[in-house]
């Protein structure tokens, strides 16, 4: 019992660690805020899910650096992302290369943006409004001085993006909003690289790119029950032998005797087991057949059974013409 011990706590911990990483896997809260990859009220799987149904619209995501992607005529949303995304004029640039355009779902501002932001022409006029104050900026939905969505070139910038997460959308809809942003007819790309979703290329992309988890699952099973075939036996387990009590070949025969051969009929056994033997044997032995035939009735008279075997060994070692 004490081996099973350690794969009883295993066991135990699997099921209960099992349920949980489900869980957390089918939500997706094991991903950052703002991820198309949540379920829950911080995400936006279902703006996602949402676009995906629609006729004229595809829809993917984006796992390697925005800096370094390849420019095509596509809406890049950035969803949660800083203004300051926006200061790199160079690398937003060559992105809508392409003839694309850029949406930026913003954090909503607490306040202390202004000094960062005023060098790119707004600042922050309240919790989801902004004060455009350069003149390349257009307002799209509220006025100049409190914008909630703005529009500068081909890139849009969203003042409060929380209205597009899972817990806005299931109170209220925004079905202007998502038309207005979406309904160019553009291919959209969710951009995880700024949330820290990114693909390296390493064993674990690998791994869900080929779907080999069921075979890691299977090898892993296999290496457990190795392991547990070699520290748990199947057979019962044997007593230890002392030194004292160290088999011999005459006690096994003895015991293999005493358990096939009753005793009363042990001599008679060893006599038909000499006559079977004729065939193998000198040829006198033949002749002692009455001598022995005469101690064995002599024998069974005897109450010792040493004495009866004795007699035995006396008779057929007569030779012929011994008296």
């Amino acid at each position: 019992m004490r081996k099973l011990a350690p794969f009883v706590l295993i066991a135990g911990f699997v099921a209960l660690l099992i349920p949980r990483m489900m869980q957390s896997m089918a939500q997706g809260d094991v991903y950052p805020e703002w991820s198309t990859m949540r379920s829950d009220p911080l995400g936006t799987k279902v703006l996602y899910l949402a676009l995906g149904r629609m006729a004229r619209v595809t829809v993917s995501r984006s796992y390697e650096p925005w800096k370094e992607a390849r420019p095509s005529k596509a809406l890049y949303v950035a969803m949660g992302a800083s203004p300051l995304m926006m200061a790199d004029t160079k690398d937003v640039e060559r992105l809508l290369s392409a003839g694309g355009t850029l949406l930026l779902a913003a954090v909503p501002s607490r306040g202390k943006s202004a000094l960062r932001t005023e060098k790119l022409g707004f600042v922050s006029a309240g919790r989801g409004e902004v004060e455009l104050r350069a003149a390349e900026w257009n307002c799209l939905i509220g006025e100049r001085e409190r914008c909630r969505l703005a529009e500068k070139g081909r890139v849009l910038f969203l003042a409060d993006g929380s209205a597009l997460r899972n817990g806005e959308l299931q109170e209220k809809r925004n079905t202007e909003l998502v038309a207005r942003l979406f309904g160019a007819g553009l291919p959209v790309v969710f951009d995880e690289s700024h949330l820290g979703v990114t693909e390296s290329g390493g064993v674990g992309v690998l791994l869900r790119r080929y779907r080999l988890f069921p075979a890691i699952a299977l090898m892993l099973g296999a290496a457990l029950l190795f392991v547990w075939r070699n520290s748990v036996s199947l057979m019962p387990a044997r007593e230890p032998v002392s030194a004292g009590m160290t088999p011999q070949p005459a006690a096994s025969l003895r015991t293999l005797l005493a358990q096939r051969v009753p005793r009363g009929k042990l001599l008679e056994t060893l006599v038909g087991e000499w006559k079977r033997a004729w065939p193998l044997l000198p040829s006198w032995h033949k002749g002692r057949a009455e001598e022995m035939d005469a101690a064995l009735e002599h024998a069974r008279g005897l109450k010792d059974l040493r004495q009866g075997y004795v007699a035995l060994q006396a008779a057929v070692r007569l030779r012929k013409g011994s008296a």
